[in-house]
């Protein structure tokens, strides 16, 4: 089985991809604290961030859709319908939830009540604006109009703003896929190897539905319009270590250090792993001597991906 890690930067225009809430009718992005390295010290500044929650959500969905477009049909009533948040099936032991459910498999879950868990094998980081530029926001107007019974329109507007956001953001997605269809608590029981392809194959395809802009609050009226402008995705047969998050401006140089690192100190051999990259970082894999396909767009280096992955699957 196989080891995804995924980086890289997008640009992302006019977004209102995570929100919290509302005061009377305004609704504002979320903000965390960023801390940067400047001259002569670091900087902390608060910016729109798009929560680690919010993409996993999104890339939950996706692999539903793509492994029912497929036929499979291993997803519980909860997920089938979309909604992800504590899995009430209520069976008796880990192992039993994999069989059930791709999603708990992959996505990890909590059943509270039998105090039964599993830790999730896919990971995101939140998206965050780079080092070298902040993002900028503001607030759009938006009217609504006011129905009278008869479905008639009255004379009044409802009036609510809304924050969207704009910037180069980085982001990072480690999926340990090995474990797929696995048991953690009893890794002697597993799923028989055709589930465990299949739910492979779902989340790497899934990958390419977010870096599409598929994901985030409004996307009815604001979807984010968004360009991958450099990625590193990496497959291994192996267990590798995380990239680093396209956030830091020298991502890609630590990157291709730790993979070049984790090949010289035999953590992997060179023919158990391969690299695919957009922009930039290709130019620096070359540099350090780590073979890399440079492709063009996102959907290409994951479709690189997904068929080095079978050879391993």
């Amino acid at each position: 089985m196989v080891y995804i890690r995924a980086t890289g930067r997008c640009l992302i225009n006019v977004h209102t991809a995570n929100t919290e809430g509302a005061v009377g009718n305004y609704m504002a992005l979320s903000k965390t604290f960023i801390v940067r390295r400047v001259d002569g010290g670091y900087e902390v500044q608060e910016e729109p961030v798009i929560s680690g929650n919010m993409i996993k959500h999104w890339h939950a969905v996706a692999t539903i859709d793509i492994l029912r477009s497929w036929g499979y049909n291993a997803i519980c009533d909860s997920c089938r319908r979309h909604v992800m948040y504590r899995s009430v099936l209520g069976l008796n032991e880990e192992y039993e939830y994999l069989r059930k459910c791709a999603i708990e498999d992959l996505h990890g879950f909590l059943d509270a009540a039998k105090q039964i868990r599993r830790e999730s094998i896919v990971k995101f980081s939140f998206m965050i604006p780079v080092e070298e530029q902040r993002s900028e926001f503001s607030s759009i107007t938006h009217n609504r109009v006011d129905m009278k019974p008869d479905g008639s329109v009255g004379e009044a507007m409802m009036v609510m703003k809304r924050e969207h956001a704009s910037g180069i953001y980085g982001f990072l997605c480690s999926m340990d896929l090995a474990f797929a269809g696995v048991s953690l608590a009893n890794p002697d029981k597993m799923l028989p190897e055709d589930d465990r392809k299949i739910r492979v194959k779902a989340a790497i395809t899934a990958l390419i539905d977010i870096l599409s802009g598929h994901f985030g609050a409004a996307q009815a009226r604001a979807t984010p319009i968004i360009k991958t402008i450099e990625l590193i995705c990496i497959v291994s047969k192996k267990p590798i270590p995380n990239a680093i998050h396209g956030f830091y401006g020298d991502y890609a140089e630590e990157t291709a250090s730790i993979m070049k690192t984790a090949i010289g100190r035999g953590l992997v051999k060179q023919d158990e792993m391969r690299v695919a990259a957009v922009g930039r970082p290709i130019d620096i894999f070359k540099a350090e001597g780590v073979p890399v396909d440079g492709v063009k767009t996102a959907s290409e280096a994951l479709a690189m991906i997904l068929e080095a992955s079978e050879w391993w699957l």
